[in-house]
């Protein structure tokens, strides 16, 4: 939760670019259920695929939305996170001392 939906009790309105990575090939019509989000499908020597939806989101809504819609397809989700627009993490990982 950010500090300004802690102290508002409202969800984000200004669009936020996420990165969702789900464990199976899903398909480009996606895009449009995903409401635009770039679909890219990554498929591994061992036969496994995952798929990695990327993009701008409006608001928290939209989120939701495009969560539900790869729970209703039963897709296992691996990741949700938010990105810089150019797809960087916002936060860096961090290596055990």
């Amino acid at each position: 939760m950010t500090s300004s939906t802690r102290e508002t009790g409202r969800a984000k309105t200004s669009p936020v670019t996420y990165r969702i990575t789900v464990a199976e090939a899903l398909g480009e019509e996606w895009s449009d259920r995903a409401q635009g989000m770039t679909v890219s499908v990554r498929r591994s020597g061992a036969g496994g695929s995952r798929t990695e939806l990327m993009g701008e989101l409006p608001d928290d809504a939209a989120l939701m939305g495009v969560l539900e819609a790869l729970y209703s397809h039963g897709a296992r989700l691996l990741r949700v996170e938010q990105v810089e627009p150019d797809g960087s993490s916002l936060i860096q990982p961090t290596t055990a001392k």
